[in-house]
């Protein structure tokens, strides 16, 4: 049900195209009927090698931006910062396209290039009348479906395999020898050469991290081969095309020891990713060879759809009548566009199809044999200059990016988000001895391919933010407790320890309070006591309530593995250390309130630049910190509903992911309607035709950030001071008649459980638990 995104109308621009994805390599298909385009990712084609941008002068002029900013001199700080904690260069790697694959269907009374860029050939017009695109999210495949002006139906079945690592593309036709086509590889001139080879296609580029990339194809009748740097294809019956890209991949032992630049220049030399790519192609061909292209085209498909389905089916959530939600009462199949426009309250149907989407997303994005984790767009950039270079922004975006991951039951997804937690590790921990004199190890408020620790951007609001690795880190325990998988746990605990570590080094005392200053709370800024435009403060309530989280989460982590708390190299963590961590948790400052009601987001009251900014960042101990509950702290729970009130008031939400986030909250403070409200709101205002989130422009953290919140308003998990995991039921159900009905399956919960559930008007009917490998005793689950 609501499987599938649906168009009767070719995509005008990129925003609109459809995403495919094994975890590796990624496409977003045009999905137009004759000219069609795959524009083409691979997650290692970042724009060059490892940088070394640490400013050395932080250190010595630390104390002198502390006492700047105690003494109100705010203005004078942010320049002495600017200048001495900025990075040497100020930006980071940027993720990058791989180019387009431009491929053209035609007639032969077509046969002919138009004038203009880029090049096409003539479509029929009759083809649109009955063009159909589909997204078969069930499937992970794509299909065009159009038929001539003779009467000859066409289909186009694009997928990304993860079994074969491929991109595949097969052609059919109703009639045999009606298939021509032309295709080129074209990367403007960001391309060092395109070239063909064995009857491919290649393109190669190494002005960043160098890759290769192949295009073959084999036919079932009629002529095809290469001309110049072209596929060309004269009368077939039938095609199947296969994509690889390969460039260098990164090696595990740099873990240990960041590369150098130096080093980086002496490795590309080897371009062992051109024979890769061509090997790839080559056995490809073979296999398809041996036993016919009918044959080889059914099992790259099946075994594709084994391990799809692996993922996908896992969890089902669907609310509203169990009906063919996808057709209108008519009988007609709506679009997704139009389903779209019709965006309201009682619009379950395009909910549905918006979170199965962004769980797609999830495993398309972020799976074997991919290693990297989803960036700012996710798995699929179209740019060589994207929208904040696409790469990690770790002062929310990969993190929500990542909400929804332990619920919808896809925890192995988030794998690579530690993977990229121990690239950081090392640059961090030369950043956090170099710039600031501490142990452990730090991040700012970006990081790339490379792992890079230094400050991103020279943005004053934003990039001296020192609290990145802690964020990042609080998701070791919070997977922890959905899967309770005892190992990982003890894998990963470093990357815990040694991000507090830093903080028991740099924080500072201020009256009872230990704190950070300079400090930022993330884009935002204040009015100083002088008028002027400020950000740096002497600590904020975001820092305050990550720091709680983090620690907090380590001595659990403790309780848990207790002498397994070890460092990387399986060394014992001293005693001194847990004891340093108990002291700063008694000296955090718990959340205060202003004047009018509202939680207060720097560590006094402060009269905001913009009181309706994007970030709600003093709301993190309601989510996703756990400090703010409506059982616990109804004063705090009022206050967060105030700030909420004051936020939307002035402007806020307006973009994607805000708007993903304040679903989040209304979840949590049980606001069910309120919560629908911003659902409806992010998709009328927010979402791209394709579902796509838009900031805008495209980014894909709110996708994944709305799918964590309609998961939470229909059940939560939490452990309790006893050990004990309470699971609400339906805690912000809206009161909208259309979801008083639903069901929920394989949605998983902490503890290493995972429930079915069934509700009708509005009360549970049904639920079931489901133990895991690791699950608690079941009577330390306790349903509410």
């Amino acid at each position: 049900m609501n499987s599938k995104l649906l168009f009767n109308v070719p995509p005008q621009k990129w925003e609109e195209y459809l995403p495919l994805g094994n975890g590796r390599l990624g496409c977003m298909v045009k999905a137009h009927p004759c000219n069609e385009v795959l524009q083409l990712n691979e997650e290692g084609i970042w724009s060059g090698g490892p940088q070394n941008r640490l400013n050395p002068d932080t250190k010595k002029n630390l104390e002198k931006l502390r006492s700047l900013v105690n003494e109100g001199r705010v203005l004078e700080a942010q320049s002495l910062g600017f200048e001495a904690m900025s990075g040497t260069s100020f930006n980071q790697r940027a993720y990058q396209t791989a180019g387009d694959f431009h491929i053209d269907f035609f007639s032969q009374k077509n046969n002919g290039l138009t004038c203009g860029w880029p090049l096409q050939h003539k479509a029929d017009e009759k083809v649109y009348d009955n063009y159909r695109s589909e997204l078969f999210l069930d499937m992970a495949c794509s299909l065009v479906t159009y038929t001539d002006d003779e009467g000859i139906i066409f289909t186009r079945r694009t997928w990304i395999s993860a079994v074969d690592d491929m991109l595949f593309m097969h052609v059919t036709a109703s009639k045999q020898g009606k298939i021509n086509y032309s295709g080129y590889l074209d990367r403007g001139i960001w391309t060092d050469r395109i070239y063909a080879e064995n009857n491919c296609i290649y393109i190669e580029d190494s002005h960043g991290i160098p890759f290769c990339g192949g295009v073959g194809a084999i036919a079932r009748g009629g002529e095809y081969g290469t001309r110049g740097s072209c596929l060309y294809g004269e009368a077939c019956d039938e095609v199947l095309f296969f994509i690889d890209i390969q460039c260098l991949r990164w090696n595990k032992k740099w873990n240990d020891k960041p590369l150098t630049p130096e080093k980086y220049k002496k490795l590309i030399h080897k371009n062992v990713w051109s024979k890769e790519c061509k090997k790839n192609l080559e056995e490809i061909k073979n296999r398809i060879n041996e036993v016919g292209l009918e044959t080889a085209t059914e099992d790259f498909f099946a075994w594709h759809l084994v391990e799809w389905k692996n993922y996908w089916d896992r969890c089902e959530v669907e609310i509203g009548e169990s009906n063919n939600g996808d057709f209108d009462k008519a009988g007609t199949c709506s679009s997704t566009p139009e389903l779209l426009k019709s965006a309201a309250p009682s619009n379950t149907t395009l909910v549905n199809q918006y979170i199965n989407f962004s769980r797609y997303l999830m495993i398309s994005g972020s799976r074997a044999p991919g290693v990297l984790p989803l960036t700012l767009q996710g798995l699929w950039n179209g740019q060589i200059e994207p929208p904040w270079q696409s790469k990690y922004t770790i002062n929310i975006n990969a993190q929500m990016n990542y909400w929804p991951v332990n619920m919808t039951n896809l925890s192995e997804c988030e794998l690579p988000y530690f993977d990229l937690l121990e690239r950081c590790y090392e640059n961090g921990r030369i950043a956090a001895q170099k710039m600031y004199g501490c142990r452990g190890y730090v991040l700012h408020h970006n990081t790339d391919y490379w792992g890079d620790a230094a400050p991103q951007d020279a943005w004053l609001p934003a990039t001296y933010w020192v609290l990145g690795a802690a964020w990042l880190a609080t998701h070791i325990i919070e997977h922890f407790e959905y899967t309770q998988d005892k190992a990982f746990l003890a894998r990963y605990y470093y990357l815990m320890h040694e991000a507090a570590l830093f903080f028991v080094d740099y924080l500072v005392q201020d009256g009872d309070y230990l704190i950070i200053n300079p400090s930022l709370s993330p884009e935002n800024s204040y009015v100083t006591k002088t008028g002027e435009t400020g950000a740096f403060t002497a600590g904020c309530e975001m820092d305050n309530m990550i720091l709680e989280h983090l620690f907090k989460g380590i001595k659990k982590a403790r309780d848990v593995l207790g002498d397994k708390c070890t460092d990387k190299k399986g060394h014992s963590y001293s005693d001194e250390d847990f004891a340093s961590f108990d002291y700063v948790l008694l000296h955090l400052k718990m959340p205060s309130l202003n004047s009018d009601g509202s939680l207060m987001e720097w560590n006094r009251e402060v009269e905001e630049v913009e009181p309706g900014h994007r970030h709600i960042s003093h709301l993190y101990g309601l989510y996703p910190g756990h400090t703010i509950t409506v059982e616990k702290t109804p004063e705090l729970a009022e206050a967060c509903k105030k700030t909420l009130k004051k936020r939307l008031e002035n402007g806020g939400g307006h973009t994607g992911w805000s708007q993903s986030w304040i679903i989040n909250f209304r979840a949590q403070l049980e606001q069910g309607d309120e919560a629908l409200e911003a659902l409806t709101k992010l998709l009328t205002h927010s979402t791209l035709p394709n579902l796509l989130d838009n900031h805008p422009p495209f980014q894909i953290d709110g996708n994944f950030g709305s799918l964590a919140a309609v998961i939470r308003m229909l059940v939560q998990s939490e452990f309790d001071d006893q050990g004990n995991v309470i699971v609400k039921l339906l805690p912000a159900l809206p009161g909208e008649p259309a979801w008083q009905t639903g069901h929920v399956r394989g949605v998983a919960i902490k503890g290493g459980y995972t429930l079915d559930f069934e509700w009708k008007n509005g009360k549970i009917v049904k639920s079931y638990l489901h133990k895991g490998k690791n699950s608690l005793n079941e009577d330390k689950i306790i349903i509410a």
